[in-house]
């Protein structure tokens, strides 16, 4: 019986129940029926712990093994589809399928993006997708949904074959697979049609393809030096931090192989490429780099600072990174405690491992690498204390991970060493990944958002839109290229499915020209230094919060704060044209006045 239940037809059938129960519980949670998340939860458990208990046995084959990591990689990010489709939702998905639009439009890269100016510098993503829809005729969120897929089980398949070409054993990659899914944006924001998304993957390629490299006999080293060298000049064209992140590890093994005198080559010429490519591609193309990223840097520095000595209140764990806190659901104490517990597991696991690859695997150089970055993933941890560096933790977790889940292998392995009662030590292990991956989840994503919100709403045969999406429609067919300000959340959807030129934020001060109630004598002239004769004023308070900002409000849930009328009204004064108006959202022409 046992036999039967860990047979893959088996696995894959309740992975598939389980990605069923997750989409359950998205359509009841956008058609506002406020189901229970534990349907969500279970439907999670469904796909992930089968695979986890199949792989802590030893019976599976290597092949069985490497199949089992991609069911779990396409299963967990079906959990994402079923969770947005068949729209991009997440933030930085507006952003980047605008820099597809705009490819496809003007048949050419590095067309201005409002929002993130740098991101059209590093087109490797957008490029890929807007190729594959001029091929295809597919739309934008299908040829993305398709190459953003097709990166995960690439990163599934390279994180394989790097630890098992390391560890020497393909069930300990298996459950160091098993163990990088509950890196906290694993689940959600590692999955969004963004460079990262991409980019990341590509960092596991490269540094799969140097193990095989260094492990192939001499008459094919020079055959495994070309996925690297392409690696890295994809990498350098995707995604800024992912090339940075790639440099300083070949840096660091160059230095190594120097400092231990490691018989084999030493990986200086990659080293060179890296940050030769990353800094030529920073200078000639991306510029706007520094500006984009110096900031949020310095501002990182600051706030440990700050922190740290007591001048800024430290962050609270589990609190929402928006403004609008007040108006969403805050993470229940049980999650929280989950939360907490994963943390704990992965410190045991480790601090196990650590001592075992210490004393087996010290003379590589690599091994150390991953050592380090162990250890630097949870000094990263205390940076979510920090306001303006939690993200920034957040997003070093993701490449801090990998090593973590290659110490992790040999900690798990301590475990399953053969002995009486294996059986409850797999069920005990297969619990503790169970909890990895959900504490993950849920320190990476905000409690309320990890079920889908409405967005569209059908009756009597026709579709009715949220407001920010029904202006994002009406600005496609009846004001296409125009340019747009308004809060961030509007500003965003303009982009990507409206197709516009639209500023929120701070860059220019759009942020307190919509949330003044009055109007003051600098905002008009701002606006028409900047060109943009379209203003959205909103009411609604979640309009600045890009992740929920989009939604409709459902009473007695969320989105029902509503800025004072004034952000509105203060028009009539000049007077302007009133463009739309749908609800809450009213779309002015600041050129058709008097």
């Amino acid at each position: 019986m046992q036999a039967r239940l860990e047979s893959p037809p088996v696995i894959a059938l309740l992975a598939a129940a389980g990605l069923f129960l997750c989409s359950l519980a998205n359509a009841l949670s956008r058609e506002t029926r406020d189901p229970s998340q534990l349907i969500y939860w279970l439907g999670v458990l469904l796909i992930a712990v089968p695979i986890f208990l199949r792989l802590t046995s030893t019976q599976p084959s290597y092949r069985e093994r490497l199949g089992l990591v991609l069911l779990l990689g396409l299963a967990l990010y079906g959990v994402k589809i079923v969770h947005d489709a068949p729209l991009f939702t997440l933030s930085d998905e507006y952003i980047h399928a605008f820099n597809v639009q705009q490819i496809e439009r003007f048949d050419h890269l590095y067309h201005f993006n409002p929002a993130i100016s740098t991101s059209p510098y590093y087109p490797g993503l957008e490029g890929a997708t807007s190729a594959l829809t001029m091929l295809t005729g597919a739309s934008t969120y299908l040829c993305g949904t398709i190459l953003v897929g097709a990166a995960r089980l690439v990163q599934m398949a390279a994180l394989f074959f790097l630890f098992a070409r390391l560890s020497g054993s393909a069930r300990g990659a298996g459950l160091g697979v098993a163990v990088y899914t509950g890196t906290s944006n694993f689940l959600f924001w590692g999955a969004q049609f963004s460079y990262e998304s991409f980019s990341l993957p590509l960092v596991c390629v490269v540094l799969m393809a140097f193990v095989e490299r260094e492990e192939a006999p001499p008459r094919l080293r020079g055959a495994w030096a070309v996925p690297i060298v392409l690696g890295i000049l994809a990498i350098t064209i995707t995604h800024h931090l992912s090339s940075y992140a790639l440099a300083i590890i070949f840096v660091a093994l160059s230095v190594l192989y120097w400092v231990m005198k490691v018989e084999k080559p030493n990986p200086w010429p990659f080293a060179v490429l890296a940050v030769g490519s990353a800094a030529a591609w920073l200078l000639i193309a991306a510029e706007s780099t520094t500006g984009y990223l110096f900031p949020v840097l310095e501002n990182a520095i600051k706030a440990i600072y700050e922190t740290a000595f007591g001048d800024t209140e430290a962050r609270q764990l589990f609190g929402s990174p928006s403004d609008t806190a007040e108006a969403v659901a805050g993470t229940p104490i049980g999650a929280r405690a989950i939360a907490l517990l994963a943390i704990a597991v992965l410190g045991v696991i480790s601090l196990i491992g650590l001592r075992q690859v210490w004393r087996r695997e010290r003379r590589k150089p690599l091994v150390i690498i991953f050592c380090a970055f162990t250890v630097a993933f949870f000094a990263a941890l205390t940076l979510r204390f920090a306001p303006a560096a939690w993200e920034t933790g957040n997003r070093a977790g993701g490449y801090f991970f990998i090593g973590l889940s290659f110490v992790a292998i040999y900690g798990t392995a301590r475990l399953l060493r053969r002995g009486p009662h294996l059986m409850r030590r797999r069920l005990l292990l297969t619990g503790a990944l169970a909890v990895v991956l959900v504490g993950g989840a849920i320190s990476g994503w905000s409690w309320d958002l990890q079920l889908a919100r409405p967005l569209k709403a059908s009756a009597g045969g026709r579709d009715i839109f949220s407001e920010p999406l029904a202006l994002a429609e009406f600005a496609k067919q009846r004001l296409d290229g125009s340019r747009f300000a308004g809060p961030e959340a509007d500003a965003r959807i303009l982009l990507f499915p409206g197709g516009q030129v639209a500023y929120g934020g701070q860059g220019p001060d759009i942020e307190d020209i919509v949330d003044e109630p009055v109007l003051r004598d600098w905002q008009l002239p701002l606006l028409e230094r900047n060109h943009l004769p379209y203003l959205i004023a909103d009411r609604r308070l979640l309009s600045e919060d890009t992740l929920r900002g989009q939604y409709f409000s459902v009473k007695d849930q969320y989105g029902n704060e509503l800025r004072p009328q004034g952000v509105v009204h203060k028009f009539s004064e000049i007077p302007v044209g009133r463009v739309w108006q749908g609800g809450r959202i009213v779309l002015f022409n600041l050129q058709d006045r008097p």
